[in-house]
């Protein structure tokens, strides 16, 4: 999961090798209609500021972004990607 800011607008990126980004810019200066989204862009938004709400619970993290006038722009829940099983032996055996 990255979180980043700088462009001043809302986007989540379909995952990149098992890593969601989140571009959360907007909450600041405005730049209307400067989204460009690309064929990774799951959802943008750039006509309103935005915040984002996140809660992590167990394996997984509950996402909603809510503009200045309450709407829900984007919402979600990402699964903490598991293990597999020679990730964890190898983590096992390095351990001794």
């Amino acid at each position: 999961m990255v979180f980043t800011g700088h462009e001043h607008v809302y986007e989540r990126f379909l995952p990149q090798k098992g890593i969601t980004y989140f571009v959360l810019g907007n909450s600041g200066q405005l730049r209307p209609h400067d989204l460009r989204p690309s064929k990774d862009t799951a959802k943008g938004f750039d006509t309103d500021q935005s915040f984002a709400i996140v809660e992590i619970a167990d394996d997984e993290m509950y996402f909603q972004t809510i503009s200045r006038t309450g709407e829900t722009v984007d919402f979600g829940v990402i699964q903490r990607p598991q293990k597999s099983s020679q990730t964890s032996a190898a983590a096992a055996s390095a351990g001794k």
